[in-house]
């Protein structure tokens, strides 16, 4: 269904509510430190060895200037292509396969960023600009970044549950579909870890990810939301904002909160529901 807020709709959002810190605030406290140690490192080590000529062309300390601001443009650049290359085409390719075409993708920016420090430096292009070394020597740089990206973000999340956003399971749900087949009915699920496959009841959008609830526990999956809504199956479901959809089993009850409309999830969370998906949910008589 796509009309009247319900399941399926191509609605997407960026958005938090009931968690204290979003997805991006949760990737710069607990990544961001990483990062830039990782970034210094890259940059000391490829200041003092002087790679791709620079040790003889200049003195340290113009060394030093030039690789902090190659891998530093370079590292930007690689999170702006390959992140969003891995949300649109998670699910379709390897991860592996993602990072290859990011990378790819983000060569081509990084190497006009090259040159533009080229001559900024050495007043000159690169003579590998002509013969395609400069594009790989960059695409190569572009994979080792991806890697790490995909090593230290995307595979933890995935591996410990989508922490810290993740809730703890809950006691006494048997294991495989604790709904009777909504796991066999949503393909979605079968994006979660097996101990947290149970009765789908909550999908939130946060930035690049979505993150699934279920009576079993939650997981963020890098996927967009739009695509989330079409993997729901039979579910029985409304989409209630622009970055939030809920089951029908969970809805407790809808109240108003300061002003705003909340729905009352089985599980304790309030969602937000915004005006336009209000007479949506009356209309359906879920209220």
């Amino acid at each position: 269904m796509t009309n009247g807020g319900f399941a399926n709709g191509p609605e997407t959002s960026r958005t938090v509510h009931e968690t204290p810190f979003a997805l991006r605030e949760w990737f710069t406290w607990r990544r961001m430190r990483w990062y830039l140690a990782s970034l210094a490192v890259a940059i000391l080590v490829l200041g003092y060895l002087g790679p791709f000529g620079t040790y003889v062309r200049m003195p340290f300390g113009e060394r030093m200037a030039y690789w902090a601001c190659a891998m530093a443009g370079n590292w930007l650049v690689a999170l702006a292509c390959i992140l969003p290359t891995m949300t649109r085409l998670s699910g379709r390719l390897p991860a592996i396969a993602c990072v290859l075409i990011g990378s790819l993708i983000a060569a081509v920016p990084g190497t006009l960023l090259i040159v533009a420090i080229e001559l900024l430096f050495a007043h000159a292009v690169p003579e590998t600009l002509w013969t395609g070394e400069l594009f790989l020597a960059v695409a190569l740089i572009h994979l080792a970044m991806g890697l790490i990206v995909w090593g230290t973000i995307e595979l933890p999340m995935r591996q410990a549950g989508g922490a810290p956003f993740s809730e703890l399971p809950e006691a006494g749900a048997p294991d495989g579909d604790s709904d009777g087949g909504t796991a066999a009915a949503a393909p979605l699920l079968e994006r979660l870890p097996a101990d947290r496959r149970g009765r789908l009841l909550h999908l939130q959008m946060r930035d690049h990810y979505v993150e699934i609830y279920t009576d079993r526990g939650s997981d963020l999956v890098l996927m967009r939301f739009g695509d989330a809504l079409k993997e729901l199956g039979g579910t029985e479901g409304m989409q209630v904002h622009r970055s939030h959809w809920i089951a029908r089993t969970a809805l407790k009850k809808v109240s108003r909160r300061a002003g705003r409309t909340v729905a009352l999830l089985a599980n304790g969370a309030e969602v937000p529901v915004s005006r336009r998906y209000a007479r949506a949910l009356r209309d359906a008589d879920w209220v």
